[in-house]
């Protein structure tokens, strides 16, 4: 039987005190001009193992495989910083009939005061295009809290009105769409807007704007010698008056049982990944990133744990 964990083509500490501290002042300055003047922002949280759970990213993989799984990913970002990025996701995905799929998902992601919270279901539909091509189209439907909690911020010296009271944009309906094109040989390409409205706290933040992204993904999968299967992918983020974003990164499933990889985001980190498959049905994944940006100077290192459970399990051939 085949383990494979992955898809179904078709069926961050500071270094001293004095950094810190202006670091912090750089923030709450940056926070205090949201509430002064119209500006962008984005709340889209990244992850390094979106192959390994690509609902997060599209809705279109909702009962994209012949078995059912629930996946946790937990990043946390620049660790040892204090304010830095943090963000949990937990998914369930299930095949539903011949052609459909359902799936639940999770989100809690915090950095530094903006804390996001998301729970939304999804829908696909699967059609043969041909003995080749499988088409997927998905379809995602929410509610979403984003806060922005001023009493969190230490300031050097109280008393600033600015940072009294928490905001929130309350609890907001979201959509999301997402396309997937899919070859039995384990070439497959999307195109996804996995949240379609924008978040804004009117009058509170001066008219802060949020920023809406699209993606598109693709990968195949390369057979060395009986033992060894390479799996790359690429991951592209879109989205107006923003540079933009790609990851790239390539895996090797080694025996169906042991992954090691790696992986560059533009302009911001290195990754190496491990992977094992533990039991017939759990299979762990792990990223350890060292970015090369500015907050190289301040911390090393980003960690990523993924688990994945899978119950219904079938002999089918399985891609990243």
């Amino acid at each position: 039987m085949n383990t494979n964990p992955y898809i179904n083509s078709n069926s961050t500490k500071p270094s001293s005190m004095p950094i810190k501290g202006m670091l912090m002042g750089v923030l709450a300055a940056m926070l205090v001009s949201i509430c002064s003047y119209e500006s962008k922002g984005q709340i889209e949280t990244m992850y390094s193992l979106y192959r390994f759970n690509p609902q997060i990213v599209t809705p279109a993989h909702a009962g994209s495989t012949e078995v059912s799984d629930i996946t946790v990913i937990n990043r946390r970002q620049w660790a040892g910083f204090e304010g830095a990025p943090t963000t949990f996701a937990a998914s369930l995905n299930q095949k539903w009939g011949v052609n459909k799929g359902i799936g639940v998902l999770a989100l809690v992601d915090q950095a530094g005061p903006i804390k996001t919270t998301t729970v939304s279901a999804d829908f696909a539909y699967h059609v043969s295009l041909n003995e080749k091509w499988t088409m997927s189209g998905g379809i995602r439907g929410g509610f979403a809290n984003m806060t922005i909690q001023w009493s969190s911020i230490r300031l050097t010296h109280g008393g600033d009105d600015n940072f009294q009271e928490d905001i929130s944009s309350g609890l907001k309906f979201n959509t999301g769409w997402g396309v997937r094109f899919s070859k039995g040989d384990g070439l497959f390409i999307s195109v996804s807007q996995p949240r379609v409205l924008k978040y804004d706290f009117g009058a509170k933040s001066g008219a802060y704007k949020d920023v809406d992204y699209f993606y598109s993904m693709l990968g195949t999968k390369v057979r060395i010698g009986s033992q060894v299967t390479l799996y790359p992918s690429a991951l592209f983020r879109i989205a107006t008056d923003v540079p933009l974003s790609y990851d790239v990164n390539i895996n090797s499933r080694i025996r169906e049982r042991f992954d090691l990889g790696v992986s560059y985001r533009k302009s911001d980190s290195y990754g190496f990944r491990i992977g094992f498959q533990a039991t017939k049905n759990l299979y762990a994944g792990y990223v350890y990133e060292l970015p090369i940006s500015a907050i190289s100077k301040i911390t090393t290192q980003t960690h990523e744990i993924g688990l994945r459970f899978t119950f219904n399990k079938k002999n089918t051939e399985e891609t990243k």
